[in-house]
């Protein structure tokens, strides 16, 4: 009994193993393409915010510029800092000349440094000197215009983009930044 038993059951695995076969048969023609889906929003890839008349004053020669109270940001974020230095005539143009931020100069007192820190609040901009600050002119402490572009994290790869040197029009056209109203200086900045 035992042995029709166990031959019974070879019998039916065999069957049921052929009944599992992974071949179905030929594979049929590529059917048409779908319709176009609707389209969604542009996804953001990063934020540009604009600051005038920013002003470094004494005794620490820092400005704080807040994030609007709308924006969220993340430890992940990284942010680039941008000052206007110049606006030149190009062909008949106005051009506008933006300098990434650290920025050095050499001023006939010694080296001047506009630099940079940032956090989920805001970005602090502070000048550092070989000097004592207190000699420097509104040329260079008053009626900065500034932009701060806030580049999301999961978009920043340091492998693929070195921060240290971006033109803002280059990071502009690889954020998909919107264009911003032109600022217009009162004065022309130090020449390097």
């Amino acid at each position: 009994m035992k042995t029709i038993f166990n031959a019974l059951l070879v019998v039916m695995v065999a069957v049921m193993a052929s009944c599992v076969s992974e071949e179905v048969g030929p594979r049929g023609p590529q059917g048409p393409e779908g319709p176009q889906g609707p389209k969604g929003d542009q996804g953001e890839s990063g934020y540009v915010f604009e600051f005038e008349d920013v002003n470094f004053t004494a005794p620490d020669y820092e400005v704080f510029l807040p994030f609007p109270d709308d924006f969220d940001t993340y430890i992940s974020d990284v942010a680039l800092v941008y000052l206007l230095w110049d606006v030149v005539n190009v062909n008949g143009v106005d051009t506008e000349i933006w300098r990434q931020v650290p920025q050095t100069i050499l001023t006939n007192d010694g080296l001047l440094q506009y630099n940079f820190d940032f956090s989920t609040g805001d970005v602090r901009l502070f000048m550092e000197a070989e000097f004592n600050m207190d000699l420097l002119g509104a040329i260079d402490t008053d009626d900065w215009v500034v932009r701060v572009v806030v580049v999301p994290g999961n978009f920043w790869d340091p492998a693929r983009i070195d921060k240290s040197n971006i033109p803002y029009e280059d990071i502009k056209e690889m954020l998909g930044l919107p264009d911003m109203p032109s600022p217009q200086p009162e004065h022309k900045r130090r020449p390097v």
